[in-house]
């Protein structure tokens, strides 16, 4: 084997590693992006929740200033 026929080895063996890392970061980045959009659902339902109660706890105030302001 000459000093050539190893510099092709060499090369083929690194871009086949290069070409398994690089499929492996795009997974990792599809992964961590669907990670990230559960989380981003998450928030998003639980801000809903706070929002909703926040409007419940307003109509109920309207509701008794207009009970409270019939009696006087």
């Amino acid at each position: 084997m000459d000093l050539q026929d190893t510099f092709y080895l060499m090369a083929i063996i690194y871009m086949g590693i290069m070409f398994i890392a690089m499929i492996a970061v795009v997974i990792a980045i599809f992964v961590i992006k669907a990670k990230i959009n559960a989380i981003h659902q998450q928030i998003e339902r639980k801000l809903n929740l706070i929002v909703n109660v926040a409007h419940a706890g307003e109509d109920i105030l309207d509701t008794a200033k207009k009970v409270f302001t019939k009696r006087k």
